[in-house]
Protein backbone atom coordinates (compact mmCIF):
# COMPACT_ATOMS: atom_id res chain seq x y z
CA UNK A 1 0.00 0.00 0.00
CA UNK A 2 1.46 3.26 -1.37
CA UNK A 3 0.38 6.77 -0.16
CA UNK A 4 1.60 10.08 0.84
CA UNK A 5 1.50 12.55 3.78
CA UNK A 6 -1.49 14.56 1.74
CA UNK A 7 -2.84 11.39 0.54
CA UNK A 8 -6.47 10.86 2.48
CA UNK A 9 -5.72 7.31 2.46
CA UNK A 10 -2.73 8.16 4.62
CA UNK A 11 -1.61 6.29 7.26
CA UNK A 12 -4.02 6.59 10.50
CA UNK A 13 -2.45 5.80 13.87
CA UNK A 14 -4.52 3.31 16.26
CA UNK A 15 -4.27 1.06 18.61
CA UNK A 16 -5.44 -2.90 17.97
CA UNK A 17 -6.76 -5.31 20.76
CA UNK A 18 -7.10 -8.54 19.70
CA UNK A 19 -10.36 -9.00 21.96
CA UNK A 20 -8.48 -11.99 24.16
CA UNK A 21 -6.33 -9.72 25.76
CA UNK A 22 -6.02 -6.38 27.53
CA UNK A 23 -2.75 -5.61 25.36
CA UNK A 24 -2.59 -3.13 22.87
CA UNK A 25 -0.70 -3.28 19.71
CA UNK A 26 0.72 0.38 18.01
CA UNK A 27 -0.61 0.03 14.51
CA UNK A 28 -1.78 1.63 11.46
CA UNK A 29 -4.58 1.49 9.43
CA UNK A 30 -4.82 2.07 5.45
CA UNK A 31 -7.68 1.75 2.97
CA UNK A 32 -7.12 0.44 -0.86
CA UNK A 33 -10.13 -0.04 -2.47
CA UNK A 34 -12.29 -0.67 -0.18
CA UNK A 35 -10.25 -2.77 2.19
CA UNK A 36 -9.32 -1.79 5.97
CA UNK A 37 -5.48 -2.99 5.90
CA UNK A 38 -4.19 -2.85 9.90
CA UNK A 39 -0.08 -3.18 9.99
CA UNK A 40 1.77 -3.35 13.50
CA UNK A 41 4.94 -5.07 14.61
CA UNK A 42 2.86 -8.36 15.34
CA UNK A 43 -0.22 -7.06 13.80
CA UNK A 44 -1.19 -8.04 10.27
CA UNK A 45 -5.03 -7.89 8.78
CA UNK A 46 -6.94 -6.97 5.74
CA UNK A 47 -10.85 -6.67 6.37
CA UNK A 48 -13.62 -5.03 3.90
CA UNK A 49 -15.17 -1.82 5.21
CA UNK A 50 -18.63 -3.20 5.06
CA UNK A 51 -17.72 -6.07 6.93
CA UNK A 52 -16.78 -3.82 9.84
CA UNK A 53 -18.29 -1.53 12.61
CA UNK A 54 -17.50 2.15 13.02
CA UNK A 55 -18.39 4.04 16.23
CA UNK A 56 -20.00 7.63 16.42
CA UNK A 57 -18.27 10.31 17.31
CA UNK A 58 -18.07 11.24 21.18
CA UNK A 59 -16.30 13.85 21.83
CA UNK A 60 -12.81 13.36 22.48
CA UNK A 61 -13.18 9.56 23.25
CA UNK A 62 -11.55 6.82 20.77
CA UNK A 63 -13.72 5.87 17.86
CA UNK A 64 -13.61 2.11 17.73
CA UNK A 65 -13.91 -0.20 14.44
CA UNK A 66 -15.20 -3.50 15.66
CA UNK A 67 -14.13 -6.66 13.79
CA UNK A 68 -16.52 -9.44 13.70
CA UNK A 69 -14.59 -11.89 15.73
CA UNK A 70 -14.07 -9.54 18.55
CA UNK A 71 -10.88 -7.69 17.68
CA UNK A 72 -11.12 -3.94 17.67
CA UNK A 73 -9.48 -0.95 16.95
CA UNK A 74 -9.02 2.88 18.96
CA UNK A 75 -8.17 5.56 16.60
CA UNK A 76 -7.99 9.37 18.79
CA UNK A 77 -7.43 11.31 15.18
CA UNK A 78 -10.94 11.82 14.90
CA UNK A 79 -10.11 13.95 11.59
CA UNK A 80 -7.95 11.49 10.02
CA UNK A 81 -9.78 8.90 10.50
CA UNK A 82 -12.86 11.54 8.90
CA UNK A 83 -10.62 11.99 5.73
CA UNK A 84 -9.62 8.22 5.85
CA UNK A 85 -13.29 6.79 5.36
CA UNK A 86 -14.77 9.90 3.29
CA UNK A 87 -12.05 8.64 0.45
CA UNK A 88 -13.90 5.20 0.43
CA UNK A 89 -17.18 6.97 0.52
CA UNK A 90 -18.01 5.83 4.17
CA UNK A 91 -20.53 7.88 5.60
CA UNK A 92 -22.01 7.85 9.08
CA UNK A 93 -25.35 7.72 9.62
CA UNK A 94 -27.08 10.93 8.93
CA UNK A 95 -28.23 11.04 12.59
CA UNK A 96 -25.08 11.66 13.30
CA UNK A 97 -23.67 14.08 10.67
CA UNK A 98 -26.62 16.00 11.59
CA UNK A 99 -25.19 16.26 15.24
CA UNK A 100 -22.10 18.01 13.85
CA UNK A 101 -24.68 20.67 11.55
CA UNK A 102 -25.76 23.79 13.58
CA UNK A 103 -28.89 24.20 11.52
CA UNK A 104 -29.77 20.55 12.02
CA UNK A 105 -28.99 20.98 15.73
CA UNK A 106 -32.03 23.80 15.85
CA UNK A 107 -34.38 21.46 13.33
CA UNK A 108 -34.18 18.66 15.54
CA UNK A 109 -33.92 20.42 19.33
CA UNK A 110 -37.37 22.36 18.00
CA UNK A 111 -39.05 19.08 17.25
CA UNK A 112 -37.84 17.57 20.21
CA UNK A 113 -39.78 20.47 22.04
CA UNK A 114 -42.83 20.25 19.64
CA UNK A 115 -43.22 16.89 20.58
CA UNK A 116 -42.97 17.13 24.19
CA UNK A 117 -45.72 19.95 23.46
CA UNK A 118 -47.83 17.73 22.01
CA UNK A 119 -47.30 14.80 24.45
CA UNK A 120 -48.07 17.21 27.69
CA UNK A 121 -51.15 19.01 25.65
CA UNK A 122 -52.76 16.15 23.84
CA UNK A 123 -51.05 12.70 24.97
CA UNK A 124 -51.10 12.60 28.87
CA UNK A 125 -54.84 14.21 28.56
CA UNK A 126 -55.66 11.40 26.14
CA UNK A 127 -53.94 8.61 28.43
CA UNK A 128 -55.71 10.32 31.76
CA UNK A 129 -59.11 9.63 30.00
CA UNK A 130 -58.70 6.36 29.13
CA UNK A 131 -57.24 5.26 32.14
CA UNK A 132 -59.17 7.10 34.55
CA UNK A 133 -62.13 4.16 34.48
CA UNK A 134 -59.38 1.71 35.57
CA UNK A 135 -59.42 3.31 38.52
CA UNK A 136 -61.34 0.97 40.96
CA UNK A 137 -63.93 2.76 43.31
CA UNK A 138 -61.91 1.57 46.34
CA UNK A 139 -59.27 3.98 45.07
CA UNK A 140 -61.69 6.65 44.67
CA UNK A 141 -62.76 6.44 48.25
CA UNK A 142 -59.28 6.45 49.57
CA UNK A 143 -58.70 9.36 47.42
CA UNK A 144 -61.42 10.99 49.47
CA UNK A 145 -61.13 10.05 52.50
CA UNK A 146 -57.69 11.54 52.68
CA UNK A 147 -58.30 14.52 50.95
CA UNK A 148 -61.41 15.52 53.10
CA UNK A 149 -59.56 14.70 56.15
CA UNK A 150 -56.69 17.16 54.81
CA UNK A 151 -59.41 19.90 54.08
CA UNK A 152 -60.70 19.69 57.66
CA UNK A 153 -57.54 19.81 58.94
CA UNK A 154 -56.26 22.78 56.77
CA UNK A 155 -58.84 24.71 54.97
CA UNK A 156 -62.52 24.29 56.34
CA UNK A 157 -64.29 24.62 59.46
CA UNK A 158 -67.43 22.78 60.57
CA UNK A 159 -70.95 24.30 59.62
CA UNK A 160 -73.20 26.47 61.01
CA UNK A 161 -75.74 25.97 58.43
CA UNK A 162 -79.62 24.82 59.83
CA UNK A 163 -79.67 21.15 59.91
CA UNK A 164 -83.33 21.79 58.12
CA UNK A 165 -81.48 24.15 55.58
CA UNK A 166 -78.78 21.24 54.70
CA UNK A 167 -81.74 18.34 54.79
CA UNK A 168 -83.39 19.99 52.19
CA UNK A 169 -80.64 21.33 49.78
CA UNK A 170 -79.98 17.50 49.97
CA UNK A 171 -83.28 16.19 48.59
CA UNK A 172 -83.04 18.99 46.41
CA UNK A 173 -79.80 17.57 44.81
CA UNK A 174 -81.06 14.00 44.91
CA UNK A 175 -84.34 15.00 42.82
CA UNK A 176 -81.58 16.29 40.31
CA UNK A 177 -79.07 14.33 40.48
CA UNK A 178 -79.67 11.60 37.55
CA UNK A 179 -78.60 11.46 33.80
CA UNK A 180 -80.13 9.22 31.39
CA UNK A 181 -82.40 7.98 34.34
CA UNK A 182 -79.34 6.88 36.60
CA UNK A 183 -79.21 8.48 39.42
CA UNK A 184 -75.32 9.70 40.31
CA UNK A 185 -74.04 8.48 43.34
CA UNK A 186 -73.00 11.52 45.69
CA UNK A 187 -72.33 12.55 49.10
CA UNK A 188 -73.52 16.36 49.96
CA UNK A 189 -71.50 17.42 53.03
CA UNK A 190 -71.62 21.32 54.07
CA UNK A 191 -68.48 22.60 55.77
CA UNK A 192 -67.44 26.59 56.72
CA UNK A 193 -64.94 27.39 54.29
CA UNK A 194 -62.61 29.75 56.46
CA UNK A 195 -60.11 31.20 53.93
CA UNK A 196 -62.06 29.03 50.74
CA UNK A 197 -64.74 31.70 51.35
CA UNK A 198 -67.65 30.98 49.07
CA UNK A 199 -66.72 27.58 46.92
CA UNK A 200 -67.75 24.37 45.89
CA UNK A 201 -66.17 21.12 44.94
CA UNK A 202 -66.31 17.34 44.25
CA UNK A 203 -63.83 14.74 45.51
CA UNK A 204 -63.52 11.60 43.17
CA UNK A 205 -65.63 9.86 44.74
CA UNK A 206 -68.98 11.86 44.10
CA UNK A 207 -68.51 13.49 47.60
CA UNK A 208 -69.33 17.11 47.20
CA UNK A 209 -68.84 19.71 49.38
CA UNK A 210 -70.25 23.82 49.46
CA UNK A 211 -69.21 26.13 52.10
CA UNK A 212 -71.96 27.92 54.23
CA UNK A 213 -70.85 30.95 52.23
CA UNK A 214 -71.67 30.01 49.16
CA UNK A 215 -74.94 29.06 50.26
CA UNK A 216 -75.59 33.11 51.68
CA UNK A 217 -74.02 34.10 48.43
CA UNK A 218 -76.59 32.08 46.41
CA UNK A 219 -79.39 33.09 48.42
CA UNK A 220 -81.65 30.62 47.37
CA UNK A 221 -81.06 26.56 46.68
CA UNK A 222 -82.18 26.74 42.57
CA UNK A 223 -78.35 28.49 42.53
CA UNK A 224 -77.16 26.61 44.87
CA UNK A 225 -78.13 23.74 43.09
CA UNK A 226 -76.55 24.90 39.39
CA UNK A 227 -73.61 25.21 41.06
CA UNK A 228 -73.94 21.52 42.38
CA UNK A 229 -74.91 20.38 39.27
CA UNK A 230 -71.61 21.74 37.75
CA UNK A 231 -69.77 19.68 40.24
CA UNK A 232 -71.53 16.44 39.62
CA UNK A 233 -70.40 16.60 35.92
CA UNK A 234 -66.98 16.64 37.23
CA UNK A 235 -67.85 13.29 39.16
CA UNK A 236 -69.52 12.05 35.90
CA UNK A 237 -66.82 13.21 33.86
CA UNK A 238 -64.06 11.72 36.69
CA UNK A 239 -62.19 14.94 36.03
CA UNK A 240 -60.77 14.65 39.31
CA UNK A 241 -58.93 11.35 38.82
CA UNK A 242 -57.63 12.62 35.28
CA UNK A 243 -56.24 15.98 36.45
CA UNK A 244 -54.01 13.46 38.87
CA UNK A 245 -53.54 11.23 36.43
CA UNK A 246 -52.28 13.88 33.70
CA UNK A 247 -50.43 15.68 36.56
CA UNK A 248 -48.14 12.82 37.20
CA UNK A 249 -46.38 11.11 34.22
CA UNK A 250 -45.47 8.41 37.26
CA UNK A 251 -48.64 8.14 38.70
CA UNK A 252 -50.70 7.94 35.05
CA UNK A 253 -47.85 4.69 34.46
CA UNK A 254 -48.64 3.32 37.86
CA UNK A 255 -52.40 3.24 37.73
CA UNK A 256 -52.81 2.63 33.68
CA UNK A 257 -50.38 -0.56 33.54
CA UNK A 258 -49.20 -1.27 36.94
CA UNK A 259 -52.52 -0.81 38.61
CA UNK A 260 -50.70 0.45 41.76
CA UNK A 261 -52.22 4.17 42.87
CA UNK A 262 -49.78 4.87 45.66
CA UNK A 263 -48.49 7.41 43.79
CA UNK A 264 -51.46 9.36 43.60
CA UNK A 265 -52.72 8.71 47.57
CA UNK A 266 -49.28 10.19 48.17
CA UNK A 267 -50.04 13.57 46.60
CA UNK A 268 -53.95 13.76 46.37
CA UNK A 269 -54.92 16.11 49.15
CA UNK A 270 -52.95 18.98 48.11
CA UNK A 271 -53.28 18.35 44.34
CA UNK A 272 -56.84 17.91 44.12
CA UNK A 273 -57.26 21.28 45.74
CA UNK A 274 -54.28 23.36 44.32
CA UNK A 275 -54.42 22.42 40.78
CA UNK A 276 -57.25 23.29 38.64
CA UNK A 277 -58.91 22.01 36.14
CA UNK A 278 -58.48 22.44 32.53
CA UNK A 279 -60.54 24.18 30.31
CA UNK A 280 -61.92 21.35 28.67
CA UNK A 281 -63.02 19.83 31.91
CA UNK A 282 -64.82 22.90 32.75
CA UNK A 283 -66.52 23.14 30.03
CA UNK A 284 -67.68 19.72 29.70
CA UNK A 285 -68.96 20.29 33.72
CA UNK A 286 -70.97 23.48 32.24
CA UNK A 287 -72.49 21.15 29.82
CA UNK A 288 -73.36 18.77 32.20
CA UNK A 289 -75.47 21.13 34.43
CA UNK A 290 -76.69 22.75 31.26
CA UNK A 291 -78.43 19.27 30.49
CA UNK A 292 -79.70 18.66 34.44
CA UNK A 293 -80.89 22.34 34.16
CA UNK A 294 -82.71 21.88 30.94
CA UNK A 295 -84.26 18.92 32.04
CA UNK A 296 -85.94 20.54 34.82
CA UNK A 297 -87.16 24.08 32.65
CA UNK A 298 -84.61 25.96 34.33
CA UNK A 299 -82.05 28.01 32.29
CA UNK A 300 -78.00 28.14 32.09
CA UNK A 301 -78.88 31.41 33.47
CA UNK A 302 -78.61 29.80 37.10
CA UNK A 303 -75.18 29.13 36.65
CA UNK A 304 -73.61 31.98 34.68
CA UNK A 305 -74.90 34.11 37.57
CA UNK A 306 -73.73 32.39 40.58
CA UNK A 307 -70.39 32.20 38.57
CA UNK A 308 -70.50 35.94 38.11
CA UNK A 309 -71.85 36.50 42.22
CA UNK A 310 -68.58 34.15 42.71
CA UNK A 311 -66.03 36.18 40.27
CA UNK A 312 -67.29 39.64 42.52
CA UNK A 313 -67.29 38.28 46.09
CA UNK A 314 -64.13 36.99 45.30
CA UNK A 315 -61.96 39.05 42.95
CA UNK A 316 -60.24 37.39 39.93
CA UNK A 317 -57.31 38.44 40.87
CA UNK A 318 -57.34 36.43 43.75
CA UNK A 319 -58.73 33.35 42.04
CA UNK A 320 -56.10 31.05 42.51
CA UNK A 321 -55.43 31.25 46.09
CA UNK A 322 -58.77 29.56 47.48
CA UNK A 323 -58.12 26.46 45.17
CA UNK A 324 -59.13 25.56 41.42
CA UNK A 325 -60.85 22.35 42.49
CA UNK A 326 -63.36 24.56 43.29
CA UNK A 327 -65.59 27.74 41.86
CA UNK A 328 -62.82 30.81 41.88
CA UNK A 329 -60.43 29.13 39.17
CA UNK A 330 -59.21 32.13 36.55
CA UNK A 331 -58.59 29.24 34.35
CA UNK A 332 -60.59 28.91 32.34
CA UNK A 333 -61.39 32.56 32.67
CA UNK A 334 -64.70 33.49 34.50
CA UNK A 335 -65.97 36.12 31.89
CA UNK A 336 -65.51 33.76 28.86
CA UNK A 337 -67.19 30.85 30.84
CA UNK A 338 -70.47 33.10 31.46
CA UNK A 339 -70.82 34.99 28.18
CA UNK A 340 -70.75 30.81 26.90
CA UNK A 341 -73.27 29.84 29.25
CA UNK A 342 -75.55 32.86 28.58
CA UNK A 343 -75.15 32.62 24.98
CA UNK A 344 -77.82 31.84 22.19
CA UNK A 345 -76.68 28.87 20.67
CA UNK A 346 -75.58 27.37 23.85
CA UNK A 347 -79.22 27.81 25.87
CA UNK A 348 -80.92 26.71 22.25
CA UNK A 349 -78.69 23.63 21.94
Amino acid sequence: MSTSPSDPAAGVAGLYFDGRSARAHIVTLGVTDGVLHVQGDQVSRSEPLPALRVSEPMGDAARLISFADGAHLEVRDHAALARLLDATGHRDAAVVRWAFQPRMVVIMLSALLLSVWLIMQYGLPWAARVSAPLVPDSAMTALSERTLEWLDQSLTRPTTLPSARQQALREALSSVASIEGQPIAHTLLFRSGGQLGANAFALPDGTLIVTDELVALAGADAPVLAVLTHELGHVHQRHGVRMLLQGSATALFMAWYLGDISSLLATAPTALVQAGYSRDMEREADDFAMKLLRARGQSPELLAGMLEKLAAAHGEGQASRSGPMGWLSSHPNTAERIARLRSEDFIIH
